[in-house]
């Protein structure tokens, strides 16, 4: 007969410490490789993002083909039989060319968007549908913690073609390039083709036209563009740029916002009150204090959202696509006088590494 010894028949369980201390290990892992998750899956959305830019430039390019001129970003309210129409922007314009015809159609564009009958307000006209239902995956950064759509009145007559009193409409997180309002590859001295507007400053020395009156012969005061005016060179002009994070942390500031979404070219019958482009007057995610000071809901007012600056959620800098069609990622600690350059379409400066 054996007898077992009563220590060898024990049975060993973790103390107390000892567990402790695998959970401290197994949260310091998780804390470790947490950040590299979350470097990861950014690095997935901005690569997104990147493709969202690019395919827009084709889109631009394609239109460039069919109609042998760039998409015009400023078009002023023209006068109709209906009342004073708000103009098609060129986010709207370029819809055939990312699969988006059957919006187009429906939209009935390009010849109106908007009927305005609210006193200088959004107001959907007969392609109100088309507004209320289109949602272009393409136009949002993936990493954007902005709102996705904002709620805009329709008008009485529209409300009689079935439509509610409001409908949402999709706002964009990218805005054309309208220009610099200092000259290209300067930083304090104001181009000849700036002006002050009702919006903030405009300018006409971007990749596309940033103001085309379809009303006046020849248009007032600037042009549709084509890549032959690009005299820079199509690689070294921007054309798009992202609009895709709060201001000073909770101030929305895209230029989409304002009158209409990215439908809408806004509204100014002298052409001066446009949206879904920016007039490059600072820096890559600059905070300028004094406007905020002055106008502390930037992007909504009338009086600043013109020279919304370019950001982006991605950290560093925000993205961009060039008029050649590439896109890319530029830092915001680039030297302002090349982001200028790169703004303006013909100022002749030489644009080095950037």
């Amino acid at each position: 007969m054996s007898f077992r010894s009563p220590v060898a028949s024990r049975r060993h369980a973790f103390t107390l410490v000892e567990l402790l201390v695998v959970i401290a290990i197994i949260g310091v892992l998780i804390a470790l490789l947490l950040p590299a998750v979350q470097q990861a899956r950014e690095a997935a959305r901005r690569m997104s993002c990147s493709n969202n830019m690019k395919q827009m430039g084709l889109a631009i390019h394609n239109y460039h083909d069919t109609y042998r001129a760039f998409p015009p970003i400023g078009i002023g309210e023209v006068y109709n039989p209906s009342g004073w129409s708000r103009q098609a922007s060129w986010m709207a314009r370029i819809l055939p060319f990312i699969e988006q015809k059957a919006a187009y159609d429906l939209a009935n564009l390009p010849d109106s968007t908007y009927d305005n009958v609210d006193a200088g307000w959004a107001a959907p006209a007969r392609g109100w549908k088309a507004l209320a239902q289109t949602r272009v995956e393409g136009y949002w950064c993936p990493s954007s913690p902005l709102k996705q759509t904002a709620s805009y009145p329709t008008t009485g007559a529209t409300q009689g073609l079935g439509a509610p009193a409001t409908i949402d409409i999709q706002i964009p997180d990218y805005a054309a390039n309208g220009g610099s309002v200092y000259k290209g590859g300067t930083t304090s001295t104001f181009s000849d083709k700036q002006a002050w507007g009702w919006g903030g400053y405009i300018a006409d020395n971007g990749a596309l036209g940033i103001i085309y009156r379809k009303d006046v012969n020849p248009p007032f005061p600037g042009q549709q563009t084509s890549f032959a005016v690009l005299t820079d060179g199509s690689s070294n002009t921007i054309m798009v740029g992202e609009q895709s994070n709060f201001l000073n942390k909770t101030h929305d500031a895209r230029a989409g916002l304002v009158n209409g979404g990215f439908w809408s070219c806004g509204s100014g019958t002298d052409s001066n009150i446009l949206n879904n482009y920016t007039a490059t007057l600072y820096p890559i995610n600059a905070v300028n204090v004094a406007w905020m000071a002055m106008a502390p809901d930037w992007g909504l007012d009338t009086y600043v959202f013109n020279n919304t600056a370019f950001r982006s959620a991605h950290p560093g800098g925000a993205q961009f696509t060039m008029a050649d069609g590439s896109s890319r990622f530029i830092s915001e600690t680039i030297n302002f006088a090349t982001y200028t350059a790169l703004m303006d379409r013909a100022d002749g400066v030489p644009v080095g590494e950037f």
